[in-house]
Order: structure tokens, then C-alpha cells, then sequence
């Protein structure tokens, strides 16, 4: 009887997290906080105060940042602006209820993981057939028109309401977990599948124009490789990888119209009508006046005034750009400096910093890898400013701290 009931447990959670990550992923933001809404309710039954205080325990360096950016209120100016960024990071104390309340084995957290990746891919192929038939519709004449503005970058992470950057984010995730899957499996036909979901993953996020989402993909087939490397031993086995890895990347990114373009950008690049970009200048220009924006090195100006203050150091630009689109800092540790000063960019460094120690102790290099691209991406988005971002983060940790090999010992289980 108790096995049964264990059983429709398990049945009821993981069902449970596949709505919350469909959701997330393939659904407008209202429904995703509907069902965390519903997670909520259903922790309630299952909360455990010996739990809580255990996994507070575990996680405090987050719950600091949290508290950080509520005692800010007591300073910044733009009182509603503050509690609007409070409301968005209202997931941190939510994920504290939630991983010490619904226990997770690691074999359901596997499974959770394969359903993410089934998700992803569901999302990929829709983006897809979205932006075909758009490029149908329209009667174009050459196929190198699918990587135009038109259907590549933005507009292609339109299809689903998803900035390109936080849709690589979901497919890099899926690529880690896809990848660990490959190297697990041995199955002739599984690993042929595990290697073309990893190619096309790896040509999704070259199509989305994403450059840090590149930088990413880069850093996680490298390291992988490597992996590879060191485990078999065969060197040259593993030299030929990464030299068809490089020089496939090459071919494709130099072949993708938007991406070449994008990426020729970063050192500035000038079209033949005259018209010059480079957007490495631009971007250092607005993380300088983003860093000038903090008038309080050890709090920071408060989150509510951080647009505030960013808006006026763009108009010492003259940056009409940055300050007719709202341009944040770009940069999450930048975002974090000027709201709640050096303290809360110490605290989110320490956060990833401690994550990152405690997946490599347990030898759990998915959740490893997680932290790494996280950090990747928060230096050129401010990544947890999102509901994409910061929902996703944190939901995304809890399912990866299950894995850890010592979770009896720091876990629910």
C-alpha cells in the first residue's frame, strides 16, 4: 500500500513539474504563474519544518540575495518600481517551499530532465514550422533567405514570445542534458538519436543569432570533448572531434547570414550603403554608464532605481536609443552592483561560485555546466530580470541538486 502510494506520488510530482516547464517554455508567462501558483498549493500538503530549515540550510547564499533586494525597498526611491523587482524574483522564497516540501529521487529528476528536453525540441519544431511557412507564404526565391532578419534571430524566437538569448538558454540546458544521455547510452540507435538532437540543437541556437547563446554552445562541446578525451584516453580519436566541431561551427556560423553579420558586429563592421555598427563599443559604453549609474558602492541606489539611474547616465551618452527602449544593463552582475551594491554582486558571485563547488564535489557535471553557461549569459543579459530567466534558473537548480551523489546526506530524498 505504502509502495502505491509512493508510486501515485511520484506520478502527481512529476506531472506536475512537466506542466510547470511546458508552461514555462511553451506557454505566455500568466499561465507559467498560474501553475506555480498550483506547485504552491500542493507543497503546502507535503511541508515539513525539519525539511525547510535543512534546505534553507543549503541555500541560504540565495535566500541573502532575496532578502538584499527586499531591504533595498527601505532606500530606493521608486518605491513601486522595487517591489515590481521584488515580484519577479519572488520565485527564490517559492523554491525554498517547494524542493523542501516535494522530494524528488534522482531517478524522477532524470526523467523530469528527458521530458525537458522532449519540451524544448516540441518547441524548436514549432519555431520552425512557424518561420517556414512564413518564408512559403511569403514566396521566397532562395533557401539563404530562411537566415534573414525575417526568420532568423528575433523573429524567429517571436514565434514563441521568447527573447533569443533565454531560448538558448532552455536549448543549452537541454544540450547538457542530452549530451550526458549520449555518453550513458548503449544503444546503437539511442546515441544515433542523442547526436542528431545535439546537432540540431547546436543549429537552432546558431539560427537564433544569439551571441553569448553561441559562446555558450561553444564552451559546452568543448568541454565535453575533453571529457571525452581524458576518460577514453584516445587523443587523436578526440583531436579529429574537435577539429570537426570547430570547423562545422565555422561553416554554419559563416553560412547563417544574421549570425555571420551579428558576430562581425561585436568588432564593428560597415555595410556597403555606408551604414557602421559595432556593438563590442557599444556595449562596453552602456556597462560604463551602467557602473556610473551606482551612487552607493556598498547598498546601491535600490532596486526600484535602477532604470532611473541607468536612464540618466545613457542621456550623459546621449544614447536615445538605450533610453527611448529601456535598455537595462545588460549585464546581471553590473544590474545587481548598481542595485543593491558591492554586497549583493558578492552575494550572486558567492551563488555561483558555491554552486558551482558543490556540483563539482559531487561530480555532478550537468548541474556543473548549468552554473557555467548561467554565468556565461549573465554577462551580457541581465539575465534574472526576466521571468524566463530567473523562473527557469531556479526551478532548473532544484532538479540538478537532486542528482548530487551525497544527496541523502543534503537533500529530501
Amino acid at each position: 500500500m505504502v509502495t502505491k502510494l509512493k508510486s501515485k506520488k511520484n506520478i502527481i510530482n512529476f506531472l506536475l513539474f512537466i506542466l510547470f516547464f511546458g508552461t514555462l517554455i511553451l506557454a505566455p508567462n500568466d499561465v507559467n504563474s498560474k501553475v506555480i501558483i498550483l506547485t504552491v498549493i500542493v507543497s503546502c500538503f507535503y511541508f515539513s519544518g525539519r525539511k525547510f530549515q535543512l534546505f534553507v540550510k543549503n541555500h541560504l547564499s540565495l535566500l541573502v540575495l532575496f532578502l538584499l533586494i527586499v531591504l533595498s525597498l527601505t532606500y530606493t526611491e521608486d518605491f513601486g518600481a522595487g517591489v515590481q523587482k521584488i515580484q519577479r524574483v519572488l520565485i527564490i522564497p517559492l523554491f525554498f517551499l517547494i524542493y523542501s516540501s516535494i522530494s524528488l529521487s534522482k531517478k524522477l529528476s532524470l526523467q523530469i530532465l528527458k521530458s525537458i528536453v522532449f519540451i524544448v525540441l516540441v518547441a524548436m519544431v514549432y519555431s520552425h514550422t512557424v518561420i517556414i511557412n512564413s518564408f512559403i507564404e511569403n514566396g521566397e526565391s532562395s533557401i539563404r533567405s530562411l537566415f534573414n532578419l525575417n526568420y532568423s534571430y528575433l523573429n524567429l524566437g517571436n514565434t514563441l514570445d521568447i527573447h533569443p538569448t533565454y531560448y538558448s538558454y532552455f536549448i543549452l540546458t537541454a544540450t547538457i542534458v542530452t549530451v550526458d544521455l549520449l555518453k550513458k547510452s548503449k544503444s546503437k540507435i539511442l546515441k544515433f538519436l542523442y547526436v542528431f538532437l545535439i546537432l540540431y540543437f547546436s543549429f537552432f541556437i546558431v539560427h537564433l543569432s544569439s551571441r553569448i547563446g553561441l559562446m555558450g554552445l561553444y564552451l559546452v562541446l568543448l568541454y565535453n570533448v575533453v571529457l571525452f578525451i581524458k576518460s577514453s584516453g584516445s587523443w587523436k580519436k578526440g583531436a579529429l572531434i574537435l577539429a570537426v566541431v570547430h570547423l562545422t561551427l565555422f561553416a554554419i556560423v559563416w553560412n547563417i547570414g544574421v549570425t555571420k553579420y551579428r558576430i562581425q558586429h561585436i568588432f564593428g563592421f560597415e555595410y556597403y550603403t555606408g551604414y557602421k555598427v559595432n556593438d563590442g563599443q557599444h556595449k562596453l559604453r552602456l556597462w560604463g554608464a551602467a557602473i556610473k549609474a551606482n551612487h552607493n558602492f556598498l547598498f546601491g541606489n535600490g532596486m526600484g532605481d535602477i532604470n532611473r539611474t541607468l536612464k540618466e547616465q545613457y542621456a550623459s551618452l546621449k544614447n536615445e536609443k538605450a533610453i527611448d527602449e529601456n535598455y537595462n544593463a545588460h549585464n546581471q552582475f553590473i544590474e545587481y552592483y548598481v542595485g543593491i551594491g558591492i554586497l549583493g554582486l558578492f552575494t550572486f558571485l558567492y551563488i555561483l561560485y558555491n554552486y558551482t563547488r558543490t556540483f563539482l564535489t559531487a561530480n555532478n557535471y550537468m548541474g556543473l555546466q548549468f552554473i557555467v553557461i548561467t554565468s556565461i549569459l549573465c554577462l551580457t543579459e541581465s539575465l534574472w530580470s526576466r521571468h524566463h530567466g530567473i523562473v527557469f534558473f531556479v526551478m532548473m537548480l532544484g532538479v540538478f541538486w537532486q542528482l548530487n551523489k551525497n544527496e541523502n546526506q543534503i537533500s529530501l530524498s
